[in-house]
């Protein structure tokens, strides 16, 4: 099941600054409401970014987030997207607002149980065509990952092998046992 709009024609405004929204996204003028994460999401969603920030630990020159408000735009529509976890290359200019003007360099995006895989599937469109350049779709109930590429290469990756930074995060291997354990 997707997840429900939860109100209608918002401002952007009203959308930073009402505490409700906090947690949703923003799209075309509605706050779209983000499934809620059970435990099991709580803790993969915790161990990536754990990951990802001892990455950027040997690394420098980018970071870690879990739920960064990511501003861009697709067909003229804004959009403030939430990824479950994302890393991010620092670029020039990036410092200047308190939101990330574009997509993440990779998303992690953690399947809940009522989360549709099409409407993860259609927000990962999204990302690559606002400049992401790897994606991961945590899968807890296959104990697996679908990894994507900005050149629209997909690839399960499951328990026993490991996750890759690519070209977007070199040198990046992840034991997926971890992330499941």
């Amino acid at each position: 099941m997707s997840a429900p709009a939860i109100a209608l024609n918002v401002s952007v405004e009203e959308y930073l600054h009402n505490p409700a929204y906090a947690h949703s996204e923003y799209v075309g003028g509605r706050v779209v409401q983000r499934a809620m994460g059970t435990k099991d999401h709580g803790r993969i969603q915790g161990r990536c970014y754990r990951k990802l920030d001892e990455y950027f630990d040997s690394h420098p020159g980018g970071y870690a987030a879990v739920e960064l408000h990511c501003r861009f735009s697709i067909d003229g529509e804004l959009r403030f997207r939430l990824p479950d976890v994302c890393a991010v290359l620092e670029r020039d200019g990036d410092a200047e607002s308190p939101y990330l003007e574009r997509s993440p360099d990779l998303v992690v995006e953690v399947r809940s149980p009522e989360d549709a895989l099409s409407d993860i599937l259609r927000k990962l469109d999204e990302y690559f065509e606002a400049g992401c350049r790897l994606a991961w779709v945590v899968l807890p109930e296959e104990s697996a990952v679908m990894v994507r590429t900005a050149d629209g290469r997909v690839q399960a990756v499951k328990k026993g092998e490991r996750l890759l930074g690519g070209d977007a995060l070199p040198g990046l291997e992840i034991e997926l046992d971890e992330l499941f354990r």
